[in-house]
């Protein structure tokens, strides 16, 4: 596991509507999770977890408006 990628995303007291576009955006491009990354969640944030660093880096890129 230690070639996975992380991408975290802070909860920061963010609405219902900016999380669900969230992931939606991440699902709508790469899956649901267990393919091409897995996912992780606490009280502070979610990450996720991919296996390339190519997708890591691309979801970067779609989220980073969030981060």
């Amino acid at each position: 596991m230690s070639n996975l990628k992380t991408i975290t995303v802070p909860w920061e007291s963010q609405p219902n509507i900016w999380w669900n576009e969230t992931c939606a955006t991440i699902l709508e491009h790469f899956g649901l999770p267990g393919g091409k990354y897995t996912t992780e969640l606490n009280e502070n944030f979610m990450c996720f977890h991919f296996e390339s660093e190519q997708d890591a880096f691309m979801c970067k890129i779609l989220v980073s408006d969030r981060l």
